[in-house]
């Protein structure tokens, strides 16, 4: 499996801690709203580490 890059690193941490995020809010009773914009950048943020790990040649 290859290294991955200090890019996709940066977007798998910033997944966990956004599903962190929204997974707190959403326990302590926070507004839904903001749960969805939690739930947003998690996907965001693993669909940038996905892309980004793709050799382009």
């Amino acid at each position: 499996m290859a290294k991955p890059t200090p890019l996709q690193v940066r977007n798998i941490v910033m997944a966990v801690l956004t599903a962190a995020a929204g997974i707190w809010n959403g326990l302590r009773g926070g507004p839904v709203w903001l749960t969805l914009i939690f739930a947003a950048g998690c996907v965001l943020a693993v669909g940038s580490a996905f892309l980004n790990g793709r050799e382009s040649h």
